[in-house]
């Protein structure tokens, strides 16, 4: 084993890891997408029984499965098959302690990693013939211990601190709140920045305050709808497999309201794509602040546009945070100038795999 070169080609490729933990990652969440907007579609009625609580409940499995699945193939793709059970139980862990997506995909990549060198140690022959079914225990407890007590609390900490920063803002700082909210919940789809931002929104209802939820429901569809609306502005910009799946995601992105549609379009060029993101939602938050959007029930998707005091606002809102997430996307990936041949060909060979 060559330790030193073995580990420059694996973080070499990071991109191609995480492209095929989106691959095996996608059917999981568009069927999550899709069936919870079916969902939301019908009116709200849960009780035990009903078509729609089935409904709800599936859509509730894709939405939170897809990430330790997409976790479980990042390190598959280092790793092989001995990666993918260690993968999946860090993708779990990384939602149990509040690191969204991207500490799923360092997690991912991490275990991946760790179990490739595991496996690629010299050692007696008594012990090698189990060793491909204890090598994938000894990665999960490394991984998983620098997750819990080196990622975790930094995180933990900054989390508390900016929902102490937000309680500080009263109704005369909405703007700099919704930016701040803005800015969070553009940053990573879902993960620990942007449910501190919905969870002081959801929690501040309690004292009859709702315009943080106002500014948290306007800016929920920017990013997969802004992502979505980059492709069909310029699409030699984008691979085959983003702009397929642009095409099928923007009706429930707009329907179901959930963030997490937008990390197959970010996960590819995720620095570019999060600046963007961030950008038009940080621009819709202060807009909400501004004109004190006020939403007064937590429900996603098509169904919030009934609560909203200012239905106008919220509008503008959404459609000029998705242009300028568009806009900025497409700025950023004209002038990085990606090889979208070099990546279709790679996509294509994942699928073959």
């Amino acid at each position: 084993m060559n330790f030193w070169k073995d580990t420059v080609n694996i973080f070499k490729e990071t991109g191609t890891h995480f492209r095929t933990g989106v691959s095996y990652m996608l059917p999981i969440l568009l069927i999550g997408g899709m069936v919870g907007s079916l969902a939301v579609l019908g009116g709200g009625d849960y009780s035990d029984g009903s078509i729609w609580k089935i409904f709800k409940d599936v859509g509730a499995i894709g939405l939170k499965y897809f990430v330790p699945i997409m976790a479980a193939y990042t390190a598959y793709s280092i790793s092989d098959t001995p990666g993918i059970a260690p993968g999946f139980i860090v993708g779990i862990l990384a939602q149990q302690i509040d690191t969204g997506y991207l500490g799923a995909l360092l997690g991912g990549i991490l275990v991946g990693y760790t179990t490739y060198m595991l496996m690629k140690l010299d050692l007696p022959e008594i012990i090698q013939s189990t060793w491909g079914f204890i090598a994938p225990v000894f990665s999960t407890l490394i991984v998983v211990i620098f997750m819990v007590y080196l990622l975790g609390p930094p995180i933990a900490w900054l989390m508390e601190s900016i929902s102490s920063f937000l309680s500080s803002l009263g109704e005369e700082g909405s703007a700099i709140m919704g930016g701040v909210m803005g800015f969070l919940g553009g940053i990573d789809y879902g993960g620990p920045f942007s449910k501190t931002q919905s969870t002081f929104a959801t929690a501040v209802m309690d004292l009859d305050l709702y315009v943080p939820l106002g500014i948290c429901g306007s800016i929920v569809i920017i990013p997969p709808l802004g992502m979505c609306l980059a492709t069909f502005l310029q699409p030699k910009l984008y691979t085959k497999v983003e702009r397929k799946y642009a095409k099928s995601s923007w009706i429930y992105s707009i329907i179901g309201g959930f963030t997490e549609i937008v990390i197959p379009l970010a996960v590819g060029d995720l620095v570019r794509v999060t600046i963007a993101t961030v950008l038009g939602c940080t621009v819709a938050g202060t807009i909400a602040g501004i004109f004190l959007l006020e939403l007064s029930t937590p429900v996603l998707g098509i169904a919030q546009w009934f609560f909203y005091d200012k239905p106008l606002v919220f509008v503008i809102c959404v459609v000029v945070g998705s242009l300028i997430t568009a806009l900025t996307a497409n700025f950023l990936k004209s002038i990085n100038k990606r090889d979208i041949d070099a990546l279709d060909a790679a996509d294509t060979e994942i699928n073959k795999t």
